[in-house]
């Protein structure tokens, strides 16, 4: 905040970066992000990555949460810029710690959605191309938490996959 190197000193028993002369202490939170299995007829929608990390791999539509944003919002609006489709929000699914090596590590929450009525899903700037993809036939998954999204949701075996969604 003034300036000075931040400097290690321990806070809480843990080593924090630490500025020496304001005493303004850097506490490494994570990044909030989304993940939405996205219900639609016989299936959920499953994207190709048309970004990194992952490229050409096949993901759940979802991303950051911006600061100004509850996380249902952001799941609603990452649906719409990555599967061009307006969704429901059903329900959490969960809370995931997701540990990375070089970013900040994330918090993840996961939701189930349905396509709002006449929605029909499109790639977005972030897709290469959209599937829907049955349960037993979901492709193998970029992300070990998008895994963990989809095994909840196998789980709870609460699908919703009438000819309406």
């Amino acid at each position: 905040m003034c300036g000075t190197r931040l400097q290690p000193r321990l806070h809480d028993g843990r080593e924090r970066p630490t500025c020496p002369g304001c005493g303004f202490v850097l506490w490494p939170d994570p990044k909030l992000a989304t993940a939405v299995v996205v219900e639609a007829a016989g299936g959920i929608v499953i994207g190709r990555r048309a970004i990194e990390p992952g490229y050409g791999e096949w993901c759940l539509p979802g991303g950051f949460v911006d600061d100004d944003e509850h996380p249902a919002q952001a799941a609603v609006r990452e649906c719409r810029e990555e599967i061009g489709a307006e969704v429901e929000i059903l329900d959490l699914l969960g809370v995931y710690h997701v540990r990375r090596m070089i970013r900040p590590h994330l918090v993840a929450l996961g939701y189930r959605a349905r396509l709002r009525a006449g929605a029909e899903p499109s790639p977005g700037e972030e897709m290469l191309e959209l599937g829907v993809f049955e349960p037993g036939r979901i492709p193998r998954l970029a992300f070990p938490s998008h895994v963990q999204v989809v095994s909840d949701w196998l789980r709870i075996g609460e699908y919703g996959m009438s000819e309406e969604t």
